[in-house]
């Protein structure tokens, strides 16, 4: 899946070769085998070698595929079918397995083949960062130190699949950064849906970063990266003095909306101040910035939308990525906009933060497809990658000289040349 994929022009995207859930419950239960993102001949292939139970883990907008690859498995002669993963959240179609899993299920889909699991063990997931033509800009370690989000934004479907945050074990933790590093990867994106969340867990992960000299960056809420920029910022910089290229790199970060009283409407419990001024200050010291927004919010218009994106552009973020609020089930936003307005789409293909899917009382469905494409060339226009890209060279040469240009030329011949073929890396050995 590509990074603001609506975009007819040259951007960075991160091709979608993996799914996380599926490696994590692969990793710790090596008993069951995984497809991940199969046509329908190689689907209907691995069908006929005859199985007791087919699962599906997937989204809200890949529901009509799954559900016609249930009949198919019902068809089929399966015995039980499962499913999981946010897509496990719709009521209407939960009848239509025999099995459903709500949030992380080692634990549950272990106990049903008759395994034990002690603590949850890390998959390695390495991924890259890629261009249209087919090169490789760098490849990087994927790592999640907890899993859940106690926030509660009433946009988010985390508060009905996992409201409880739980950590990654630190042992397995320290265990992928071996292995990371033994590999020859030396960038880590965090990507928890709230790092920090754990304070003290978040601390430890960060001390191990460093051991393993890893260059990262995270998904993180403003408020907690407003308690730790300057320390990790002071860290990163040293390093960097001393000629050791790794430390903080950058952060992910949810605007969603410039105007608080939209964040408040939508519990975000943050600060659109606190949200510009954290960013800025990522930005004065060279480091990477990801920012999230929505458009579409129920006060909004087309024209105090086309302003709000004018000032998102100014920002001059490494990415933005732009989604139209979309209801999704079981969250507080869908039952407001359906009591409201009314939910028109049946199509969940279209509930994929690109199409406008409820009746807006000042904005067409037409007229948002309109926005969307222009928003998303107006806030992450072609010439960012290349901006981006020219400040992370001369960063590295401003910084390190020869040898940091060498680092990030290294970079880019370990990610064209590592094979990331669906069965690459392999996972870890299990001893049973």
């Amino acid at each position: 899946m590509a990074f603001n994929s609506r975009s007819r022009y040259f951007k960075f995207c991160w091709p979608r070769i993996q799914s996380y859930g599926l490696r994590f419950l692969k990793q710790n239960i090596p008993e069951i085998e995984i497809l991940e993102y199969p046509t329908w001949e190689q689907y209907v292939k691995k069908l006929r070698e005859g199985w007791d139970v087919v699962g599906f883990s997937f989204y809200l907008s890949d529901t009509p595929e799954v559900l016609e690859m249930v009949e198919y498995a019902r068809s089929a002669g399966i015995e039980e079918i499962w499913c999981g993963n946010y897509g496990a959240l719709t009521p209407e179609i939960q009848d239509r397995f025999d099995k459903i899993f709500i949030g992380y299920a080692e634990h549950e889909v272990a106990a049903e083949v008759g395994r034990e699991i002690d603590l949850i063990v890390h998959p390695p997931l390495i991924e890259y960062l890629a261009t249209p033509f087919g090169a490789k800009l760098n490849w990087y370690g994927i790592m999640f130190t907890t899993r859940g989000c106690p926030a509660g934004c009433r946009f988010c479907q985390t508060s009905a699949f996992c409201n409880k945050p739980s950590a990654i074990p630190i042992e397995s933790i320290e265990r992928l950064l071996s292995y990371y590093r033994d590999l020859g990867v030396k960038i880590v994106l965090i990507e928890d849906e709230n790092f920090g969340v754990l304070q003290k867990h978040a601390d430890d992960v960060v001390k191990l970063l460093e051991k393993y000299e890893m260059i990262w960056g995270c998904m993180v809420r403003a408020d907690f990266l407003q308690k730790k920029a300057d320390e990790w910022i002071v860290s990163y910089e040293e390093n960097q003095r001393n000629g050791k290229f790794t430390g903080f790199g950058g952060a992910a970060v949810g605007i969603e909306s410039f105007h608080q009283s939209t964040l408040d409407s939508v519990k975000k419990k943050e600060t659109a101040a606190d949200i510009m001024r954290v960013l800025q200050k990522l930005k004065e010291h060279g480091l990477a910035t990801v920012g999230y927004y929505m458009i579409g919010f129920e006060n909004e218009t087309v024209e105090s939308i086309r302003a709000d994106i004018e000032k998102l552009a100014s920002l001059r973020l490494d990415l933005t990525q732009v989604c139209v609020v979309t209801p999704l089930p079981l969250t507080p936003l869908w039952n407001d906009i359906d009591e409201k307005y009314g939910i028109f789409e049946k199509d969940y293909h279209k509930f994929d933060g690109k199409h406008l899917v409820w009746n807006h009382p000042n904005i067409s469905p037409s007229e948002m497809e309109q926005l969307i494409d222009w928003a998303v060339r107006k806030a992450y226009p072609r010439r960012m990658s290349i901006i981006s890209s020219y400040r992370i060279w001369s960063d590295a040469l401003k910084r390190g000289g020869i040898p940091g240009l060498m680092e990030v030329f290294k970079l880019l011949y370990q990610a064209n040349r590592f094979d990331f073929s669906p069965d690459k890396p392999r996972f870890f050995e299990i001893k049973t």
